[in-house]
């Protein structure tokens, strides 16, 4: 990307505003510089969405979203302050959670046309961030807010709501960041966005109940910063593929992930002896459900992890068919009588990469697999037996409709061109050998026999099916 293009111009604005926040903070400027410094930030954020939804002009929603809930903020900073400057309830109140709303629509928006299948394990594996700061959340800011016996109960929920609202967005930005979509520099500063926004809430959410300003400056900041972050995203190329489905069906279990997910599941019995030892209430009930939700999460991933690994071994990462392994399996348990093996062979397989390479030989393998896959019964077992050979278990099968199942495959491959390139077609045959119990052979000698007709049917000049008499 060009020095001169418009995000690299606008990332040169947010990090000279950014470094006017901190030095503004640092020096104890007057409520006055940092409150215009404050609304420059949000109109410089509003101005790059808006420019970036011009410039790029995406299909979605979401970006128009976005610049609703920025112009929100510019109303609601201009309003009577309420429950957050000690007040009652007020119309900027109302703007902040619209705020947070509209964040919330944006990011669904976002994860349902990136995720359009299941993708149960990110779904899990945010379940259990989700679980884990929800405790936090309600343990050290709903519960003392909901609690407090100062105000009345409509500003009490007000003031709940704030948290709530925290929670759902730290909620859809996990779920952000652990989907199989692709990490593009829109997603990054998207979940930047969030976390600028829901740090400083909390962390002022804290000083409030505990009486202090220790952490307002910090607060003031990250706020400060936040709207430049959502212009990052709108600005960047890539926030025309935000929203694109990914094409991974599963998430990687990385190091990274892993190492969450183990965070997030400590933190219940951590809050349990933080609590123990600061001599606060233990909400042992709340810590006991909400471990046992995790553990059940947990243990819905691994059973996740565990399908994937079967699924792995036993079937073929290029085919999709099943593996020799899962086929030797299958033979071991069709028991001694009444069925059949087919094995059959691409012929001259080695030409065809010679000639085409190895993506040319792949489109044949492919679609061979899906010829015989759709030429044999409900009943049957198609494997991928070794480079260009495949094995078919046909239980409960006589000899003679073991020949006729044959002799579907044989004609089913070669019955059209089998594209290798973009514009090159080849047409490709199979010789085939079959086997059967219990007049040729007992259950466990099948596949070699069945080996040994197959090459007699290659002897005999390929392309063609060779059975016992």
């Amino acid at each position: 990307m060009s020095l001169t293009s418009p995000w690299n111009r606008y990332l040169a604005v947010v990090t000279a505003m950014a470094v006017a926040h901190v030095v503004t903070a640092l020096a104890g400027a007057p409520e006055s510089i940092k409150g215009g410094l404050a609304a420059a930030s949000v109109a410089a954020g509003l101005g790059a969405t808006l420019w970036g939804i011009r410039l790029y002009r995406p299909g979605a929603r979401w970006p128009w979203i976005m610049a609703g809930c920025l112009l929100l903020a510019v109303v609601g900073s201009v309003l009577p302050a309420g429950v957050l400057a000690g007040n009652a309830p007020s119309a900027a109140d109302a703007c902040f959670m619209g705020v947070s709303t509209g964040g919330a629509l944006t990011l669904l928006l976002i994860l349902r046309r990136r995720n359009p299948g299941r993708d149960l394990p990110g779904l899990i594996d945010a379940g259990i961030i989700t679980v884990s700061a929800g405790l936090f959340w309600w343990i050290y800011l709903i519960d003392p807010i909901v609690a407090g016996a100062d105000v009345g109960l409509r500003t009490r929920l007000v003031a709940a709501a704030y948290p709530l609202g925290d929670l759902m967005l730290a909620a859809l930005g996990a779920r952000l960041l652990l989907d199989t979509g692709r990490k593009s520099v829109a997603v990054y500063s998207l979940t930047g966005y969030l976390a600028l926004t829901v740090v400083p809430d909390t962390i002022s959410t804290l000083d409030t109940l505990s009486g202090s300003v220790r952490w307002h400056a910090l607060s003031v900041v990250l706020w400060g910063i936040s709207p430049l972050v959502v212009g990052l995203c709108c600005m960047h190329p890539s926030m025309r593929e935000l929203d694109a489905p990914s094409a991974v069906p599963t998430p990687d279990m990385g190091n990274y992930r892993l190492a969450t997910l183990a965070v997030a599941s400590l933190l219940a019995p951590a809050t349990l002896l933080i609590q123990f030892l600061r001599g606060a209430a233990l909400h042992i009930p709340l810590i006991c459900a909400t471990c046992g939700v995790l553990f059940l999460l947990v243990i819905g991933r691994l059973a996740g992890l565990v399908g994937d690994m079967r699924r792995m071994a036993t079937t073929d990462g290029l085919t999709g068919l099943r593996t020799r392994r899962f086929f030797q399996d299958a033979l071991t348990h069709a028991g001694q009588r009444d069925h059949a093996v087919i094995l059959c062979d691409i012929d001259h397989f080695k030409q065809v990469n010679d000639t085409f390479g190895h993506d040319g030989g792949d489109r044949v393998l492919r679609e061979v697999a899906a010829r015989l896959d759709g030429a044999i019964r409900q009943q049957d077992v198609i494997a991928r037996y070794g480079g260009e050979e495949f094995a078919v278990l046909l239980p409960q099968t006589s000899p003679e409709q073991a020949r006729t199942v044959a002799a579907r495959i044989h004609a089913a491959v070669r019955d059209r061109p089998i594209a290798v390139g973009p514009t090159e077609s080849i047409t490709v045959t199979v010789s085939v050998g079959v086997a059967c119990t219990p007049d040729d052979t007992d259950s466990a000698r099948l596949p070699l026999l069945a080996d040994q007709l197959l090459y007699q049917a290659k002897d005999a000049g390929r392309d063609r099916v060779a059975a016992s008499a």
